[in-house]
């Protein structure tokens, strides 16, 4: 008997994509110890949990590159970027509570646990908050305390920042990393941003901020330093493969040397970029070049879903219309940048964004049964359509099954560790708290007026 006869968990004849070259098969994976031990047709082993996926597509979990974790879902919208960030992102970020940042936890970590999220890049208030949420949720998490020092108040420290990674810096059996977070050239000190390089290559650790994201910021950063954002980053907080920078709208070709010399990744997010109106980033430039790219949704602020999906969507959809050029981004490579470019630009590509013996069970089911994934084609050589199905077609509200690390949390469209509607209740009380105490019920509530019957 061979010692991967008797596992914890069994995914059983589903279409499985693993994402490690161009080929699906029909068949079984296998999960002992929250690693994959084995895939393959009919598998021939006894598991304590058997999840049938007859009809479904089992996919490495997607890796959300980039967002914030709060609830100001449709608060501040249809403006330009500038007044957007100063006149209301950070004045209400002041008003936060750690009481609110669980609840934006609890939001956002249900949200991507039921769109197929099982990996995401967290930049916001009280980390500790959203670390706890995701130790309970099960899903793996990136977090990056924002630290903002030219506004006070309105986000992290790097004292906080340094409290954070000691306490929670490989919580949840290692599921939860804790990094660096200053949110931009524009709002830490060329002092801060040093020190922040510092202390997290000090402590070995991931640093992600925002870069060239709009033309205010570039012309802000360049006023100031005679550089390019991509330049000023690079002399004051130093360049590396250890960062993440969200956007990269407005970079150069030079900037893009820049950034491929030292092996920055970069987090994609075109519809928060679409609808702040900051631009197109040139994705194929930054990948023929040779950069790390993975797809972040951004805040449900500005985007205003984690639907990963969508955004695959979208980024293969503005890249052709950027360079008028329909075979542009084709469907594998998006797919990659949502699964294992994404874990690539995390550094976690050992662990995640292929499903393989040896790495960890992240993954997730895709119910093929709904008429906008219709026709499949496939024949004893292929599957045909099926990747672009997932990206052109696919929703988040497809996938039926979440697991990470073996964990299941979530079958047949059912969340396993978080009660949706306890989160329901306490997401509409801390939102509603928040408005008022953000002094945004004004620019909210009176959006729509209420017809007198």
């Amino acid at each position: 008997m061979s010692e991967t006869s008797n596992v914890d968990l069994v995914i059983r004849g589903g279409i499985v994509l693993p994402m490690d070259d161009r080929s699906a098969f029909e068949g079984d994976v296998a999960v002992k110890g929250g690693e994959i031990v084995a895939l393959g047709a009919e598998l021939d082993v006894t598991a304590v949990q058997e999840v049938d996926a007859a009809g479904r597509v089992v996919l490495p979990g997607l890796v959300n590159a980039h967002t914030h974790e709060c609830m100001e879902r449709g608060w501040f919208e249809d403006l330009p970027f500038d007044v957007w960030l100063n006149d209301h992102a950070l004045p209400k970020d002041r008003a936060y509570t750690p009481a609110d940042q669980r609840a934006a936890a609890l939001l956002n970590q249900a949200e991507s646990i039921v769109s197929g999220v099982t990996t995401f890049v967290d930049m916001f208030r009280f980390p500790g908050e959203a670390a706890s949420v995701a130790v309970d949720s099960g899903l793996r998490a990136v977090i990056a305390p924002q630290l903002i020092d030219s506004t006070p108040g309105v986000g992290e420290t790097l004292e906080t920042n340094l409290a954070f990674f000691e306490e929670w810096h490989g919580a949840g059996d290692g599921r939860v990393s804790a990094w660096f977070g200053p949110h931009a050239p524009y709002s830490c000190s060329g002092e801060t941003l040093a020190a922040v390089g510092e202390a997290a290559r000090a402590r070995g650790t991931g640093i992600a901020t925002h870069l060239a994201e709009s033309r205010w910021e570039d012309s802000s950063i360049r006023e100031k330093s005679g550089l390019s954002p991509a330049a000023y980053l690079d002399q004051v907080l130093g360049l590396g493969a250890d960062v993440l920078v969200a956007h990269a709208v407005h970079v150069d070709a030079a900037d893009i040397q820049l950034l491929a010399d030292r092996d920055v990744a970069v987090a994609h997010c075109p519809t928060s970029n679409m609808k702040l109106g900051n631009g197109i980033a040139p994705i194929p430039e930054l990948l023929e070049a040779g950069i790390r790219v993975g797809i972040g949704t951004d805040s449900i602020m500005t985007n205003n879903n984690l639907d990963l999906f969508e955004e695959m969507r979208q980024a293969a959809l503005v890249a052709k219309l950027r360079r008028e050029d329909p075979a542009v981004l084709p469907a594998w490579t998006i797919l990659e940048m949502a699964t294992i470019r994404g874990a690539e630009a995390l550094g976690l590509a050992d662990k995640i964004g292929t499903l393989e013996v040896g790495k960890r069970a992240d993954l997730i089911l895709i119910d093929l049964d709904r008429p906008h994934l219709w026709p499949l084609h496939r024949s004893e050589s292929g599957f045909g359509n099926l990747v672009e199905h997932l990206v052109y077609s696919a929703r988040a509200s497809d996938v039926v099954g979440t697991v990470v690390d073996g964990q299941v949390l979530m079958a047949d469209s059912t969340l396993r560790t978080l009660d949706l509607v306890e989160i329901r209740r306490v997401v509409q009380q801390q939102g509603d708290d928040l408005l008022r105490r953000a002094g945004a019920e004004a620019v909210v509530l009176e959006r729509l007026g209420r017809r007198q019957l």
